[in-house]
């Protein structure tokens, strides 16, 4: 089974220190364009078969979750399936067309691309591969179905990895599905060829996370029934296209942290694609943890210089390159006055000497990831520390007793407290001639103009079922880039009116850090923000 416990207590945003298979597919491509979409975050509009891709494989997944009813052909199982693809194909385009219109940055005509015609065909060929497993599986006169934790299905209840999380006076269905004493019904091929899906009833990440904590990935179905786990990828093309190239790589990774992760071992990879119902089989032949690893090591060894555009761009060959291999902003840079000043002038280091004490952790920070803590004190002054990211300052419980001198420290401030964010670049000794900064001239917050380049709105959902929201947005000075945010009820109508090309001028923005670069994050009570709509 692919979902297992999340290492995080909450779940917010997307954890950029841990290797993915997008990441790691779009590094392989081009790393240039891999450092301003993971490590900076700057990405461009979204377009209708973005939305698309999400919501027809939740469309299908939807469809084989569907109890069977009694068949006596595979003609007639076909029949009663598809009779449920119009619905589902009308609930998925009118799903698809309201993320798309209500998204902060889009571009395309939704109605252009997309319709039910369109959609319906593509459920249709996914059914269509899923139908040739209940036809294997009938002749094959049944196979594995009793499983620890058993495939999604909508009249049996669904899994928690978390279920202390979950709200317990939410009440499922539960009847499972009684097999024939006579020899296997169609209904009963379709009950044990059913694949492990995403439940979309589940709010919990329903991941695979490395022991470690260094990787994850989310398969989209595992097919289990004849004794051989087969990781699918549904794709919403042809199988052509510079994106299709990535499919080994992809699925290969799935692989390798599907044997890290389980006692069985996985058999077989394969990519549906559903325009034109091709099943591609993919040759399992995944990188060793070394070779994986290294890739990661290389991530973070990155520069984080963030000058736009890029010194050196890229062709724009690998596909999906866009800022990567920009050699202009195709807008003017901002001329910045009084009180602003350029992203440069925020300071990213500091060194500040006292007394460690208080170490807690790991613990969850404000996007729910487990990190270490603990205190420093100098005089009367009090600062927390606290990891940048999870596992980026494992030895900070482990630091010398008595004074110490802390270097390399990224100075933020969380809840109008300052705070001291360590990293892979700081390191906590005894004895250092770093100049020193006071703690209680610790900067926390900055002064900041820039024009618009890219902007999005994600809302979710915790472990726990709580809802929550964030707007990001990328502001350019003309020299530099950096990414600002906004939580919960900080996202106000001035915010949402942001769209690429205004410009942003903030005052009181409050200084954080995602992978050793400045976060700008907005606090309603205390940041000022005015937006100048582009001309």
């Amino acid at each position: 089974m692919p979902a297992q416990k999340p290492p995080e207590a909450v779940s917010i945003g997307r954890a950029r220190g841990r290797l993915s298979a997008s990441s790691f597919t779009t590094f392989r491509r081009c790393p240039k364009q891999w450092f301003l979409n993971y490590r900076i975050g700057l990405r461009g509009p979204l377009s209708p078969h973005q939305v698309m891709g999400i919501e027809v494989e939740d469309g299908l997944c939807a469809l084989l979750m569907e109890r069977a009813q009694p068949c006596e052909s595979i003609e007639e199982l076909t029949e009663w399936i598809l009779s449920k693809v119009p619905d589902m194909a009308t609930k998925v385009l009118e799903q698809g067309r309201k993320v798309f219109s209500e998204s902060m940055w889009n571009d395309g005509d939704f109605d252009e691309h997309f319709d039910n015609a369109l959609v319906e065909q593509m459920l249709c060929n996914g059914i269509g591969l899923q139908l040739e497993e209940v036809a294997a599986c009938h002749q094959a006169g049944g196979g594995l179905h009793e499983f620890d934790i058993p495939a999604p299905c909508f009249d049996t209840p669904p899994h928690y990895a978390l279920p202390e999380k979950v709200n317990q006076k939410v009440k499922w269905k539960d009847e499972p599905h009684e097999f024939s004493n006579t020899g296997i019904t169609w209904a009963d091929a379709w009950e044990i060829a059913r694949p492990w899906v995403k439940d979309p009833r589940n709010p919990q990440p329903q991941r695979m996370y490395h022991s470690d904590r260094w990787a994850a990935g989310e398969c989209d179905l595992v097919l289990r029934w004849d004794g051989r786990n087969r990781i699918i990828d549904i794709k919403m093309g042809d199988g052509e296209g510079k994106f299709a190239t990535s499919l080994d790589d992809q699925l290969n990774f799935y692989a390798w942290l599907w044997n890290e992760t389980h006692d069985s071992i996985c058999e077989g990879l394969e990519g549906w694609y559903l325009t034109n119902g091709l099943r591609k089989v993919v040759d399992v032949n995944p990188l060793s943890t070394e070779e994986y690893r290294s890739v990661l090591n290389q991530m973070q060894a990155w520069s984080s210089d963030n000058t736009l555009p890029l010194a050196e761009p890229c062709d724009g060959e690998a596909g999906g390159c866009r800022w990567c291999a920009a050699t202009e902003v195709p807008y003017p840079a901002p001329t910045i006055t009084i009180p602003h000043e350029l992203l440069s002038s925020i300071p990213n280091r500091v060194n500040v000497k006292g007394k460690l004490q208080g170490a807690w952790g790991p613990l969850p920070n404000h996007y729910g990831e487990p990190v270490l803590g603990a205190m420093i004190k100098a005089g009367d002054k009090m600062v927390t520390l606290e990891e940048s990211q999870p596992g980026t300052f494992p030895s900070m419980h482990d630091a010398p007793n008595g004074e110490v001198i802390i270097t390399g420290a990224l100075p933020g401030v969380w809840r109008k407290q300052p705070r001291l964010y360590l990293d892979n670049h700081s390191s906590i000794v005894s004895e250092s001639d770093a100049k020193l900064t006071r703690m209680g001239m610790l900067r926390t917050k900055a002064n900041v103009e820039g024009v618009v380049l890219s902007c999005q709105r994600r809302d979710g959902k915790r472990i726990d079922g709580r809802p929550w929201s964030m707007v990001s947005f990328h502001l350019w000075d003309g020299e530099r880039v950096a990414e600002a945010v906004a939580f919960g009820s900080s996202i106000n109508g001035t915010i949402l009116s942001i769209e690429p090309g205004c410009v942003v001028r903030m005052t009181s923005a409050e200084l954080g850090w995602r992978e050793g670069l400045v976060q700008l994050r907005i606090d309603s009570r205390s940041t000022r923000i005015t937006v100048v709509p582009k001309d």
